[in-house]
This record gives C-alpha cells, structure tokens and sequence, in this order.
C-alpha cells in the first residue's frame, strides 16, 4: 500500500510542477503580446507612434517615407485601430461600426463618443491619432 500512495504522491508532485510552468509560460506570452505587439502583429509600419517622437520642424508634408504618420481614425482599419494602446478587437469594430453609421469624426475628442472610450483612454489614444 505504501508504494501506491508513494507512486500517487510523485504524479501529484508532477502534476503541481507542469502547472506552475505552463502558468508561467503563458505569462511570458500575455507580457509579450501586451508590451512588444510586433512580435505578434508582424508588421511595424501599422504600430502608432506618439506626436511627441516627431521632430518638431517636420510637418505631414515633409515626412520621409520611414517616418510613420499618427493614425488617422477616419480611414484607418479595425487592424490599424487595434496597434493602439486599450484598443481591441471589440473596441476597434465600435470604432470602425460608429465611423460607418454617423460618419467621419470631426476631432479625436468625438471618439468619448464611442461605447467604451472615456476621458482616461481618450487621453491614452490622443498622442497616437488624428482626425484629419
């Protein structure tokens, strides 16, 4: 009897230990998906980059092809929409869905318009957009 209970103990102990790795290899992968989304999303000219990175003599005329531009929310894609920070999936369709049912929006402040979008994530997203 004690060589079950002693076999039983070493699978729980296996058990207990192949958990805790997957757990903490699926943590390695939420952190990477949510700070570095290129490794994901494979395509760097889609990530927004803040206003704030561009050179202040530089205006949209005069960008070098290299230079990525803020991201549009008029005429970007739910795809371009979801390389911003706390935009989804979900959140990406409102966006896209509100666009098509009332039309372009006149600043990045009529974003708070959409479900789900409040002053904190507008204030989020504002370095990364423009309405254009």
């Amino acid at each position: 009897m004690n060589n079950v209970s002693d076999a039983v103990e070493r699978h729980y102990w296996k058990a207990v230990i192949f958990l805790v790795i997957l757990i903490l290899v699926g943590s390695g992968f939420w952190g990477v998906r949510r700070f570095a989304p290129t490794v994901f999303l494979g395509k760097p000219d889609l990530i927004a980059i803040p206003d704030e990175e561009r050179p202040q003599n530089q205006t949209t005329d005069t960008l070098t092809p290299n230079t990525p531009e803020l991201l549009n929310i008029n005429t970007a894609s739910a795809e371009e929409l979801q390389t911003l920070p706390n935009i989804g999936v979900k959140m990406a369709q409102r966006i896209v869905d509100y666009r098509t049912q009332q039309g372009k929006f006149a600043s990045v402040d009529a974003l708070q318009n959409v479900k789900g979008i409040g002053a904190k994530t507008l204030e989020k997203l504002r370095p990364f957009v423009d309405a254009k």
